[in-house]
């Protein structure tokens, strides 16, 4: 399957919408629409560092997949870094080489920025993802802690 990867347009909000929730129950959370509306409102906005993408199914010509992420500073090098924040592929269509586009999707958009630096977390116990991820990328030792009640 050839999947075609492209960026968000404004008329892409409610396939979008759909593959957003459809990724916050994988991770059994909800996050308000407020939150949604206003991600996907960044995406769009040219003076913000933050994109988004579709992958389209050759066959149906509908969004299977999304992938947001974003730019900042950092304080060890005088590049930005990408993360790669959010990655969804419908049920379905996994295992298809739609995630693996998307990621080269963000890699490329990352190297025209000259930004090299990509990275992503994901849970401990999301092993199939993790069967890409280690093709594409590598696992490095941190661990991420967070404030208290966050």
């Amino acid at each position: 399957m050839e999947v075609i990867v492209r960026p968000i347009t404004a008329k892409d909000k409610e396939q979008w919408t759909r593959l957003w929730k459809l990724y916050q129950a994988f991770y059994h959370v909800s996050l308000s629409d407020e939150i949604g509306d206003s991600t996907f409102t960044r995406c769009l906005d040219p003076d913000v560092k933050m994109w988004a993408a579709l992958a389209i199914s050759p066959i149906t010509n509908e969004p299977i997949g999304m992938v947001n992420y974003f730019s900042h500073i950092q304080t060890w090098d005088v590049k930005d870094k990408i993360l790669l924040n959010d990655l969804y592929v419908d049920e379905e269509a996994r295992i298809k080489g739609a995630g693996k586009k998307l990621i080269q999707y963000v890699y490329d958009h990352a190297d025209k920025l000259q930004t090299p630096h990509v990275y992503w977390n994901t849970d401990h116990f999301n092993h199939r993802a993790q069967l890409l991820y280690t093709k594409i990328g590598y696992k490095t030792d941190k661990v991420q802690y967070r404030r208290k009640g966050f």
